[in-house]
């Protein structure tokens, strides 16, 4: 059987925008047990339904793997497939289990440990993410590509966690034994621009502009840069460049939408939200935001259709649908005077939201204050 992992196929399988590659780079061979012969024929049969595409291709491929792992469950390429349609379809908890079952046959295969870093980033297992990463950063040789990949992720999350002092030391670590990259240049210009050094933010990106001209995610933090500097001119610019160079790299129009949308520009907000979902139709995190400039220019049965769609087709355990629960209830309640159908959004938010949404205290507390 040739080994194939289909993880590259995740964009062609519409892939949604939380732009962390889930990648292929392919680490050092373990010596494997050969696969039980009906078992492969799962897994080829899965590739074949992905690289055939269509409306079903996913569940096809989810069955047949399915099926694969259960024949036989030493077939660690078909768990790593697994876990990343599970990711693609927001379960992360079963991402994560099937990451590790991957792991558990192929260990310390970096691809997939960096894979299960981001299902637990994403799910809020903020410390077992921390671990992956750690581990890829010990487990990759200097020049694997996957070390600085390891690096940037991980600096990432200590400079969401306000541990710039931590990032900065990781980056810097990785520069002396690996040398430079745009990417890491790029996060080391994200840290600075968090900790209030536009100085030295300004240097580095203008450093990995040096090295990648073409990287739109330099761009996007440059324009991120901009806005702290109050340059709200120069921000929408440098957002464009960033989508320009890249029509997929929709980060840069989500983010000036972001800040039209938070300046009560609903208009503006609506055109670049638009364009978002009509290259890529299946962004849900784009269509709520688009949601909410509807509502701020009240256009409210378009926001309750954007709402309504993303509750139909985002996966169910997603946090755009979660957020598009919310939206619909408040927007029954507070702008269409629609009391009953507002309750039973909420109690919908409630039964079927992440434990973890941002929303869910206020939901309990609404739901409390509206009674039976």
């Amino acid at each position: 059987m040739k080994r194939v992992l289909f993880v590259a196929l995740l964009a062609a399988c519409g892939g949604g925008k939380q732009h962390v590659a889930i990648n292929g780079h392919q680490a050092k061979a373990a010596k494997l047990d050969p696969v039980n012969p009906k078992a492969a024929r799962e897994f080829e049969a899965a590739m074949r339904a992905m690289r055939l595409g269509g409306p079903e291709a996913m569940e096809t491929a989810k069955a047949r793997l399915k099926s694969a792992v259960e024949i036989d469950g030493s077939l660690w390429e078909a768990w790593q497939d697994l876990g990343v349609i599970a990711f693609k379809d927001g379960d992360d908890d079963a991402a994560v289990d099937a990451f590790s079952k991957a792991l558990a046959v192929n260990k310390g295969h970096i691809p997939t440990v960096l894979a299960r870093a981001e299902a637990y980033r994403r799910g809020g297992h903020k410390k077992e993410a921390r671990g992956d990463y750690e581990a890829a950063l010990k487990g990759t040789d200097e020049d694997d590509p996957n070390r600085k990949e390891a690096a940037a992720r991980l600096a990432s999350l200590l400079r969401d966690a306000e541990d710039f002092d931590g990032a900065v030391e990781i980056l810097r670590d990785t520069v002396r034994s690996s040398g430079v990259n745009a990417k890491i240049y790029t996060e080391l210009g994200l840290v600075y621009i968090a900790q209030k050094r536009p100085e030295l933010a300004q240097l580095v990106l203008a450093k990995a502009i040096e090295l990648d001209a073409k990287d739109p995610a330099i761009y996007n933090a440059l324009a991120t840069l901009a806005l702290r500097q109050g340059k709200a001119q120069e921000a929408f610019q440098l957002f464009d460049q960033a989508a320009s160079l890249d029509p997929t790299y929709i980060d840069a129009r989500f983010n000036k939408a972001a800040v039209l949308l938070d300046a009560g520009d609903y208009n503006r907000a609506k055109a670049e939200l638009g364009a978002i979902v009509q290259v890529r139709a299946d962004d849900y995190a784009a269509l709520v935001a688009l949601g909410v400039a509807h509502r701020g220019l009240k256009e409210f049965p378009e926001a309750k259709k954007a709402w309504e769609r993303v509750i139909k087709e985002a996966p169910k355990r997603s946090t755009p649908r979660a957020d598009a629960m919310w939206d619909l209830a408040i927007l029954k309640l507070d702008f269409m005077e629609d009391a009953a159908g507002g309750k039973a959004d909420l109690d919908r938010y409630l039964q079927e939201a992440p434990a973890g949404h941002p929303k869910r205290q206020a939901a309990e507390e609404k739901r409390k204050e509206l009674g039976k």
